[in-house]
């Protein structure tokens, strides 16, 4: 490979160290963004069994998502060897390390590619540094999103590597690069669509340097790739295929065919522009990131001339210097044939711009830059300059990684380089919803996503929720419920949010079902739809039978609720006949939370109503007590049953008051420590003034009587 095995090892180790420092601070990132969605909401990567591979090769790679038509299963189940091989579990770390060891491979390969094309190994280690230090990267590496990138990429390196080992190899280990280059092939289609470009590349490889080997020497390695492509065919023709593009996120979708086009001409200059100065980079290229292409002539639209001069200028100039200098003429159609697949020219995609699109792309845009340090390779300068440009990449992919950090740095920042763009916005109100004093800002958030498209669904809902948490945001809250529900009439989830809040409305019952009714038939399969139904119907006279069977519906759904399993407990106790039912009820909300004191507390009511169970019921109050001590409830209960066992008295006085400390305008506290004190000598005046307390709180002709009576002496 043009110098000593040893030569190359000290070049691979300062790659890796380089690589090293630039991404040590990403290692304990959160899980953010689609990372999050990939780790924490895909069921199929918690546990390697039978039917979990199954799911994986069967079903598209959002599973249980927005149907996206992407097929991935290599890349999902490289999320599950970090779940459970590895123990990653949902701590992002593990994550982390796996993208960045498949980047350190990757970049690995490109040096060697790099001296297969240079025929020099410091070119090659030029290649990989300028690349693998890259910041836009981060986006594929820093990302966890990113692990479909790094694995589709791996298998084009290795496959194209593999080919070029084809074409000088003789006798019978051509057959072991050959059988290389088609496992490679597999590998990459299986993890990200974009890896169908290999045969492309390989085509211009050959077309750069036809002479090194006669065609038909090469032709065995062309129909090699026929087996991998008709088992990722084969294989994805099983799987669900339907792609919903959404406007919000491909804003392609709704322009017309010579605009769109022009946009995805100038978000390729966008591309170009922020592989030369990659200074303000962002997770987020949606509505209205990039504008589209406008026939005003403006600014916008110069941008799309200009990127379409750049890019044919660059593609006459490749195809005239393909005999010349075929080196750049490869790494010129590199980019352009690995970017075809995302760049919504031929066909639209999900999304109009990610910067993870120009991993394998920037390859090529490394590449040339390379060439042209060649040409000045004679002047020292030039080297020393790429050393200090390598330097400062890395150091811009060391800062860039603190953006990833948490969902409060990611979308902060990318409402600081695309403020009029409106998803940023709503994902950084989201963020802001979860920290302690920060409401306002998250609702100024949300309000700015929908000044910037009035339209967006998911921020009307989200400001719903944010409204609802206001006080006396009630009708507001509602109508941004609303509003989501006209844009998006299948938003179950929005159904629900509504009905619980038009439940707090006095006289708004009726349309708090209907709204929760019309969640259930959205999506018969939300667990929440049918448990807030079964709540509302609880509080309705008549309709317990029909609350219990939502309870039961939305654990059929969710057996894992503790809250469902107490809920139907407490229905079932209200009707005869079930106490026995009631009782198991409470019991599996127990198995399945232990510490939960609400369900401690009813099994207690229950079995304090049943011959011969109250120990039972005592040590049920106790254990709703070791978790939740200022239990007023509890507490009083308890002395409750006290009074009735001999001998407890002073327990049943002790457990008042500890009502009563936990919470003072509690009457019924207060009332009762007052008949327990009259009983006792001595503590007259006390209960006077605790049957005074109670009457201050809640005036109780009962109590009135029993205060009159106590201060007459009977």
């Amino acid at each position: 490979m043009g110098a000593p095995r040893t030569r190359h090892g000290w070049r691979i180790l300062l790659l890796w160290a380089l690589l090293g420092a630039a991404y040590s601070n990403s290692f304990h990132g959160g899980l953010v963004f689609d990372g999050a969605k990939l780790v924490t909401q895909d069921t199929r990567i918690r546990a390697v069994t039978a039917d979990n591979i199954r799911l994986i090769f069967t079903e598209e790679y959002w599973y249980r998502s927005a149907p996206s038509g992407l097929y991935r299963p290599f890349t999902t189940l490289s999320f599950l060897l970090d779940y459970t091989v590895l123990g990653g579990g949902q701590s992002p770390e593990s994550y982390h390390w796996t993208n960045f060891i498949l980047h350190g491979i990757n970049v690995t390969l490109v040096y060697a590619l790099g001296i297969f094309i240079f025929a020099d190994p410091k070119r090659g280690l030029a290649l990989a540094a300028l690349w693998g230090l890259h910041p836009l990267l981060t986006d594929s590496v820093t990302n966890i999103a990113g692990r479909a990138d790094l694995l589709a990429a791996l298998g084009v390196l290795a496959g194209l590597l593999c080919y070029l080992k084809f074409t000088v190899t003789t006798g019978t280990r051509r057959w072991a690069w050959l059988t290389g280059l088609a496992v490679a092939q597999a590998a990459g289609l299986l993890a990200k669509e974009n890896a169908a470009v290999l045969p492309v590349l390989l085509l211009i490889y050959d077309v750069a340097w036809p002479k090194r080997s006669a065609w038909r020497a090469r032709a065995p390695a062309y129909a090699a790739l026929v087996l991998p492509f008709a088992v990722w065919l084969y294989l994805r023709s099983h799987a669900p295929t339907h792609m919903a593009i959404h406007f919000l996120e491909n804003p392609l979708v709704n322009a017309s065919f010579l605009a769109g086009r022009l946009t995805a001409v100038k978000v390729l200059g966008k591309l170009l522009g922020l592989f030369a100065w990659p200074a303000r980079l962002s997770a987020d290229y949606s509505y209205n990131a990039i504008p589209i292409f406008g026939f005003n002539f403006g600014w916008e639209d110069a941008k799309a001339v200009i990127a379409l001069v750049v890019c044919l200028g660059a593609a006459v100039l490749a195809w005239r210097w393909r005999g010349t200098r075929p080196q750049l003429f490869f790494f010129l159609a590199l980019f352009f044939v690995a970017m075809l697949p995302t760049a919504n020219l031929v066909v639209l995609i999900g999304s109009i711009l990610g910067e993870r699109f120009a991993y394998l792309p920037s390859i090529g845009l490394a590449g040339c830059a390379v060439v042209g340090l060649h040409l000045l390779s004679g002047n020292r300068v030039a080297w020393i300059g790429a050393a200090l440009v390598c330097l400062a990449l890395g150091a811009r992919t060391y800062a860039r990684n603190l953006d990833w950090h948490d969902d409060i740095s990611l979308w902060g920042n990318a409402v600081s380089v695309s403020p009029g763009t409106a998803r940023p916005h709503n994902n950084l109100g989201n963020a802001l919803l979860t920290m302690p004093g920060r409401l306002p800002d998250a609702i100024a958030e949300f309000q700015a996503a929908i000044a910037i498209l009035p339209e967006y669904t998911d921020a009307h809902y989200n400001l719903g929720n944010a409204l609802a948490q206001v006080p006396g945001r009630l009708p507001d809250a509602i109508a941004q419920y609303q509003e989501a529900l006209r844009l998006e009439p299948g938003f179950a989830q929005a159904h629900v949010n509504l009905g619980k809040l038009l439940a707090q409305v006095p006289g708004r019952l009726p349309e708090a079902v209907e709204q929760l009714e019309a969640a259930v038939r959205a999506d018969p399969d939300l667990a929440d739809a049918h448990f807030n139904l079964g709540t509302v119907l609880s509080g309705m006279p008549g309709r317990l039978p029909e609350a219990a069977a939502e309870f039961q519906a939305a654990l059929r759904i969710q057996p894992g609720s503790a809250k469902a399993h107490n809920n139907l407990g407490s229905l079932l106790s209200a009707m005869p006949g079930h106490e026995a039912d009631a009782i198991a009820e409470y019991q599996a909300a127990l198995r399945i939370q232990p510490d939960y004191a609400r369900a401690h507390y009813n099994l207690a009511n229950l079995l304090s109503q049943m011959a011969g169970r109250q120990a039972e019921a005592i040590a049920e109050y106790e254990a709703a007590l070791r978790v939740q001590p200022d239990f007023a409830g509890a507490h009083n209960n308890l002395a409750n049953l006290f009074l009735q066992m001999p001998g407890r008295l002073s327990d049943a006085i002790a457990e008042y008051r500890a009502a009563l400390r936990a919470q003072p305008d509690l009457a019924e506290g207060h009332a009762n420590l007052a008949g327990v004190l009259a009983r006792v000598p001595g503590q007259r005046a006390e209960a006077v003034s605790e049957y005074q307390a109670a009457l201050r709180i809640r005036p109780d002709a009962e109590v009135q009587r029993r205060l009159e009576r106590l201060l007459a002496g009977r």
